[in-house]
């Protein structure tokens, strides 16, 4: 073992010790302790560090004087990772305390901050049971110290809570070592390994620790100390407590259960993974209700701490990782969980001081809009919640992925649920946060309260930022250096090409009428801001070469896309945002729990290597669904007419117009070449003929243009889907061509229609009447009227239909639906009375480039068709090609006389427009009715006569548990 690594590994705790002592004596200021202390502790944890790149552990006997006399530190991997961890938030803390002239001064709270970092990073060393109590002591007591610092806490109540539960906990645990100590005369961890035997006493001393560990950890029902305690401590302190204190006593769980507590063959294991499921259900629920920004960060953080305790239901009877061995996919996945929660909890508590310090308080109803004062301090908000929720390529997402792998490998479909489900319910949280920063702030409240000091703010605000990044980068470094990392790639090829073409004509557009518009819509830089990042998360699925990028760039695409949805921040559009978020995350989940499926029968991830795989049936039916929801096909459709209408013009044009088509685009990667999807031909075939109708009739009965143009959408996606089923069926070579086509002219009209109608809606006179004469060629286009090039691509959907032996009569319905469709589009487009103001400047380049995607959207199909000809009797297809559109035009010249009709369907539709709004009430009622009785069973178990009842039940079912074999 080298010796600088032996003789740095005592600076980690020495260096905060002696600067306590000093902060308490006074020697140093608190900027020359920060300017010594970080650094030193930095540098002698970097240099203890090298000897595990050779896959090592470093062990330090202190005096030499080995085990079981002497006391022993160990680092290995799982602890360097926690040490540094460790470092980056306190070294962050520091700095935001430094820059706080408050706590800068506070001469009482220094010798406190680096006892708690000291007793922290010697816990993380300790190996044995007597000097990981003491440890404990340490950290809780300066933990305990630090809260009653607080302005926040002035009576101390959140303070003593804290210390009392902690003091019940500490007792507990020292009873069990107790128990062992005197069955075995060990206290280091690893001969209690070799001694240990499971009997009775082992089991008591077993449940004892859990509990006393618990407890610190504020697991359900134990947990009433926790978010009072976080929630009330200066925003440093509680990024400390919350990211680093809560994972360390998790650490030191796992430590015990995967080393010496592991010859338990009892159930106690289930129990613990019962009781983080519960927690992680619980503080989820608790955290979606709160009204105060950091109560709500503090919940998370009970929430998140869940995952940890679903290891000890997967681990079995793995060991902790050792030298030259790494540890299961459960353990590194946990791990990395809690590594990220670390760092995102960390940049959303210092950000929340931020927000505190602009604003006076964290009151979540008094903070709508105020990311346009503090966009850093949100954007940092928001990266670490995504990191929480598991976004790709984030920390979270990598832990959740192995560890949603370790699930499925060992049969835990429970398990597996829990973590989709806390996934859904971070979500919540995080949704609650950002549509609050993201809405329209009332005007009486737009200012802050108080005088902040901008200096506080900004420093703050960028540490947070900072924090969030590395949360990311560690989700990034991390997939790099794993083995899924060997097939993953980018490439273009023949059919990323195809879909990249409208793309290379729409994105264009559209971000320059974001930013040509910047002045008639509301918030334009965070718009642009968004399609741009939107643009590159496009073109990452486009280029694509292996499953893995490609559902980073659909999740990103997902979660960019809702932020484009509710951008406006008006009722329709907050509204539509939730639905559309609900539907893609369960998209994500699905596709989650297919990558971890498919990971499982092989590291390779690349496309071509899942085509020649015999991937499990169960994995194409999760990554279907999800690929489905994307693309809204008919039954998983029902966030596309909401979202796309409310959504601003150059957004609906991205969202119809390209993104809908990236399920499309996975769907065609996946599906054909996989066994499982061998007898899906014929339903698909048969859903999506259905749904091409279906839409159709629902768009023909709206009353707005753009929901009809969703509902067109709809019908379109009907019509891919029943392509899609022909390709299956692999019995048509035409299918393949005649969807391409049908992707193709979709993408580039609706687009343009989609911008068209914005136009539209936003002018008047002359230049709308133009708008409206312009919108005519794309909207023919995807009518097939000949001699445009829709009816090429009609024709092609026949024969494909044909050569694969079914009839083709669905074709020509669905012809006339869509016919129908833009009728209806352009009668609500005239009699729609002209805006009087926030009226569009169009400029000149803008209506030349939207023209030019009108003129490609009805011409490309005869560029396809001069390069590979999609009929062979042109004169044929050009005749029967007028057959649809004279079919709608004398449907709709039927209908125009019928008052009488459109009298009863204008009552039936407000008929049913006021009982869907009756029914949203009483789904509002009864929610606000169940947040009520979730607030008041939490407020049930706030009395300490409560907390000892909870204790005593959650002993009675571990002492069960421990009767139960495994």
């Amino acid at each position: 073992m080298s010796a600088p690594a032996l003789w740095a590994l005592p600076l980690t705790v020495a260096v905060p010790l002696c600067l306590a002592i000093a902060a308490f004596l006074e020697c140093l200021s608190p900027r020359r302790q920060v300017l010594l202390g970080v650094p030193a502790i930095v540098a002698g944890l970097s240099i203890a560090s090298v000897p595990l790149m050779e896959h090592s552990v470093l062990m330090l006997a202190l005096g030499d004087w080995p085990a079981p006399l002497g006391i022993v530190w160990q680092l290995d991997a799982p602890g360097a990772l926690m040490l540094g961890m460790t470092a980056i938030v306190a070294g962050a803390g520091s700095v935001a305390l430094l820059a706080d002239d408050e706590t800068a001064q506070d001469r009482h709270l220094w010798p406190l901050w680096w006892l708690l970092w000291g007793g922290l990073n010697a816990l993380l060393l300790s190996r044995d049971l007597f000097n990981l109590y003491i440890t404990l002591e340490l950290v809780t007591l300066a933990g305990v110290g630090l809260v009653a610092r607080s302005p926040q806490d002035p009576e101390g109540a959140a303070a003593l809570r804290y210390l009392l539960a902690s003091l019940l906990a500490s007792l507990l645990f020292l009873l069990g070592v107790a128990l062992l100590y005197g069955q075995t005369g060990r206290l280091d961890l690893e001969l209690l390994g070799e001694t240990l035997t499971d009997n009775a006493t082992s089991r008591l001393a077993a449940i004892a620790l859990s509990l006393g560990l618990m407890i610190k950890a504020a697991m359900v029902p134990l947990h009433t100390w926790l978010p009072s305690a976080h929630a009330r401590a200066q925003a440093p302190v509680s990024a400390m407590l919350s990211a680093v204190v809560v994972a360390a006593t998790l650490f030191v769980l796992w430590r015990l259960w995967l080393s010496p507590l592991a010859i338990l063959q009892t159930a106690l294991r289930d129990w613990l993974a019962l009781v983080g499921a519960a927690a992680l259900v619980w503080g989820g629920i608790q955290s979606v209700l709160q009204s105060r920004l950091k109560l709500l960060i503090a919940w998370s953080t009970l929430s998140q701490s869940g995952y940890a305790m679903l290891l000890l239901g997967l681990a079995g009877t793995a060991s902790w990782p050792g030298s030259g061995s790494g540890g299961s996919t459960a353990t590194e996945g946990a791990l990395q969980i809690l590594l990220a929660h670390g760092l995102a909890k960390a940049a959303m508590f210092i950000a929340a001081g931020a927000i505190v310090a602009t604003y006076g308080h964290d009151r979540l109803s008094r903070l709508g809009g105020s990311a346009a004062r503090l966009p850093l301090a949100w954007l940092a908000i928001s990266l670490a919640g995504l990191s929480l929720l598991g976004a790709p390529p984030t920390g979270g997402f990598v832990g959740k992925w192995w560890l949603l792998s370790a699930a499925f490998a060992e049969g835990s479909g429970l398990i597996a649920a829990v973590v989709l489900l806390g996934t859904l319910i971070t979500a919540a949280s995080l949704w609650r946060l950002l549509d609050l920063a993201l809405c329209p702030a009332p005007t009486a409240i737009q200012r802050p309260l108080t005088h902040p000091d901008a200096r506080l703010t900004g420093r703050l605000a960028m540490l947070a930022l900072g924090l969030a990044l590395l949360a990311w980068l560690q989700g990034l470094v991390t997939l790099g250096l794993s083995n899924q990392a060997a097939g993953l790639g980018m490439k273009l090829d023949s059919l990323g090409l195809i879909f990249m073409l409208p793309a290379l004509a729409i994105w264009p557009i559209a971000l320059g009428a974001t930013h040509a518009w910047r002045h008639a819509f509301p918030a334009s830089r965070r718009l642009f801001s968004i399609m741009l990042v939107a643009a590159v998360a496009h073109l990452l699925t486009l280029v694509a070469g292996d499953l893995l990028t490609f559902y980073i760039g659909t999740a990103m695409l997902s979660l960019l896309g809702w932020a484009m949805v509710q951008h406006d921040g008006d009722r329709p559009a907050r509204l539509a945002g939730i639905g559309y978020l609900a539907m893609m995350l369960l998209a994500e989940i699905a596709m989650l729990a297919g990558l971890a499926l498919v990971a499982l029968t092989t590291t390779d991830l690349s496309f071509s290597a899942l085509a020649v795989a015999e991937l499990p049936a169960l994995a194409i039916a999760f990554l279907a669904l999800g690929l489905g929801l994307k693309a809204g096909v008919l039954g998983l459709h029902a966030w596309l007419p909401l979202a796309h209408p409310v959504a601003p013009p150059m957004a609906s044009a991205i969202l119809s117009g390209l993104m809908i088509k990236v399920g499309v685009l996975g769907a065609l990667r996946l599906l054909p070449e996989a066994e499982a999807t061998a007898d899906w031909g014929v339903p698909l075939v048969t859903l999506g003929i259905f749904a091409s109708l279906y839409a159709a009739l629902r768009g023909v009965l709206h009353d707005h243009n753009k929901v009809v143009l969703a509902w067109s959408s709809v019908s379109q996606i009907g019509l891919i889907t029943a392509l899609l089923g022909l390709v299956i069926l692999a019995e048509a070579p035409t299918a393949m061509t005649a969807l391409l086509l049908v992707v193709t002219v979709h993408s580039l009209a609706k687009g343009a229609l989609f911008l068209g109608a914005g136009m539209a809606n936003r002018t008047q006179g002359r230049v709308r009447q133009r708008v409206v004469a312009a919108m005519l060629l794309p909207a023919l286009a995807l009518s097939g009227v000949p001699p445009l090039g829709g009816v090429l691509v009609k024709a092609s959907v026949e024969t494909a239909m044909g050569d694969s032996g079914l009839p083709t009569w669905p074709i020509i319905l669905s012809g006339v639906a869509t016919a129908l469709l833009m009728l209806r589009f352009f009668w609500l487009l005239l009699m729609r009375p002209e805006p009087s103001h926030h009226l569009l400047v169009i400029p000149r380049w803008l209506w030349w480039a939207w023209l030019a995607l009108g003129l490609l959207a009805a011409l490309a199909p005869w560029g396809w068709q001069w390069v590979v000809p999609v009929t062979t009797n042109m004169e044929k297809t050009l005749i029967a090609g007028l057959l649809s559109p004279l079919i709608a035009i004398a449907l709709a010249g039927m209908t125009l006389p019928a008052r009488r009709l459109h009298r009863t369907l204008a009552r039936r539709l407000e008929s049913w427009g006021a009982y869907r709004q009756e029914q949203g009430w009483r789904r509002a009622r009864q929610l606000r009715i169940l947040a009520w009785q979730f607030r008041r069973a939490e407020a049930w178990l706030m009395p300490w006569p409560a907390f000892g009842i909870a204790l005593g039940l959650m002993t009675l079912g571990m002492g069960l548990a421990s009767l139960l074999p495994s």
